[in-house]
């Protein structure tokens, strides 16, 4: 008996032969979805090759351009599912005549479709065309984001990372595709080839020192000045990854954009409108991100700005709204992951001492946001050096009075997901440390606490819960500052996995001074 889908490829060469009336459109239409089904239905290979034997890659391409949207869509889906095992050097090879036009082709559809294709193109040694580039940026132009823009985006920045870029994504046609994009859009189209210049500018400063003499860079700078906070805002977020390398970030600090961002946010200081906060959080973030730009050295950048001191003050103003101190917070902890910045903090002292008031004085939410800064202060790296780990034990000894393990559990025992969350990540770092381990291996109770297992805690506390026990297992201190009984323990409950549950009942320990 013959295959059904024998019979679909059959009637569909019969009607490619004919006259595109509306009948034979509408049966083209019901036959190709039925080739879809049948496609994924399987088996692939059989239904694959027998297409492909007798419908050319030519005739799927040349109904992609019928007057019939549904047909359009149907054809586009089953050409996609014919190119899927088709590496991109066959694409290029056999297709190259139908890329661009697809590229350029007003249904998003059939944009979509030829642009997947590019995300094959996996080294910078594979065949490419410099004809492709202008195009695939055109792609980008678009009031709002769409399925095809963003995927374009994420076309030419992949292209950039496998090494496309110089040869054939900014060629001078690509160059007049940017900037009459940068002329004619809007703001979502502008921030989209941004995007993409940020992304290109980090793999190389022959691509940043390109996109400077072609006024690209300029350009980008212009959006600072903008009344628009959300600009302003979205152009912050690139300035991170554009300072990949020291030559670029020496170009953006001496054309003045970091002291400019400083000068917004003690400018917006006491000005409690939604502009006025907008700004300084995103002000304060910038800052707080820039410490892990690769051509930054965050020692020298914290100096230059004075940031630490604005957020200690920040975090103890009192009349500082609720998410201005929250982000301060937020902020140090991030500057704080990094192990140079943290060194800094360490001897700069004001940020760290103002962490230390504001969670001693804490409670509920607040409190939560305190120790989610300083877990990220503790875990900034798997392997601390002595000098970064020094300064996390001397914040350490400093919050509650030097109690602060039992503070930790305390909040741990209230039952809270985001107070047990935060307090046993806070663990969870400390034991990277050989400080770490000692401490919590001195306070037996709090360690016995941390042993038990509670069931009616949540999946995410047991996670973390598990991730505590599992991290002082790992620690090369772990042989020596836990005695043996204990050391049985925490290995048995890392053998049992975080869902463990005990059938003999368990008792709850008083707590240790």
């Amino acid at each position: 008996m013959e295959k059904e889908y024998n019979k679909t490829i059959k009637q569909i060469c019969i009607l490619l032969q004919s006259e595109p009336t509306t009948e034979i459109i509408q049966g083209l239409r019901e036959e190709f979805e039925n080739l879809s089904k049948q496609l994924k239905a399987g088996p692939f290979l059989e239904v694959f090759e027998t297409t492909l034997s007798n419908i050319p890659f030519a005739a799927l391409f040349s109904l992609l351009a019928a007057p019939d949207n549904r047909l359009v869509v149907t054809v586009a889906e089953v050409t996609s599912q014919l190119l899927k095992p088709v590496t991109w050097a066959m694409v290029h090879q056999t297709f190259e005549e139908y890329i661009i036009q697809g590229l350029d082709h007003p249904h998003p559809v059939v944009k979509c479709l030829v642009l997947d294709q590019f995300l094959k193109c996996e080294r910078d040694t594979e065949p490419f065309s410099p004809q492709y580039g202008q195009h695939i940026w055109m792609c980008l132009e678009s009031r709002n984001d769409t399925d095809a823009t963003k995927l374009a985006k994420q076309v030419l920045e992949h292209l950039c990372a496998v090494g496309m870029a110089s040869d054939y994504l900014l060629t001078d046609d690509s160059i007049r595709a940017i900037n009459q994009l940068l002329a004619s859009g809007g703001e979502g189209q502008r921030f989209r080839v941004y995007d993409v210049v940020a992304a290109a500018s980090a793999k190389s400063d022959t691509i940043f020192e390109l996109f400077r003499q072609e006024g690209v860079i300029d350009m980008l700078l212009k959006e600072s000045s903008a009344k628009d906070v959300l600009v302003l805002m979205n152009f912050y977020e690139l300035l991170p990854t554009l300072s990949a390398s020291s030559a670029s970030f020496e170009y953006l600090d001496n054309a003045g954009i970091f002291a400019d961002a400083l000068a917004c946010i003690d400018k917006a200081e006491g000005d409690s409108s939604v502009t006025g906060s907008l700004l300084r959080v995103a002000g304060l973030k910038l800052f707080s991100r820039m410490v892990d730009a690769g051509g930054v050295k965050p020692a020298a950048f914290l100096e230059k700005y004075s940031i630490a001191p604005r957020l200690g003050q920040m975090m103890l103003a009192t009349e500082a709204s609720g998410e201005l101190t929250t982000t301060a917070i937020n902020c140090l902890g991030a500057i704080g992951n990094n192990a140079e910045a943290l060194e800094y903090l360490a001897q700069e002292k004001t940020a760290l001492a103002a962490l230390v008031s504001v969670y001693d004085r804490s409670i509920g939410q607040l409190r939560v946001e305190c120790m989610q800064a300083i877990a990220c202060i503790f875990g900034h790296s798997t392997s601390p050096s002595k000098s970064a780990s020094q300064a996390c034990y001397e914040l350490y000894e400093r919050l509650a009075g030097g109690k602060f393990l039992m503070s930790l559990v305390k909040e741990i025992m209230k039952g809270f997901e985001e107070s047990c969350v935060a307090g046993l990540a806070v663990i969870q770092k400390m034991a990277l440390h050989a400080w770490g381990v000692r401490e919590i291996a001195s306070h037996q109770n709090a360690l016995n606490y941390l042993l038990m297992r509670d069931s009616s805690r949540g999946r995410l506390v047991q996670q973390w819960q598990f991730a505590a026990i599992e991290s002082m297992a790992k620690s090369e201190q772990a042989a020596t500052e836990f005695d043996a009984a204990t050391l049985a323990q925490i290995q048995k409950y890392i053998r049992d996995g975080p869902y463990y549950v005990s059938s003999a009942p368990q008792v709850a320990l008083g707590s240790s001074q």
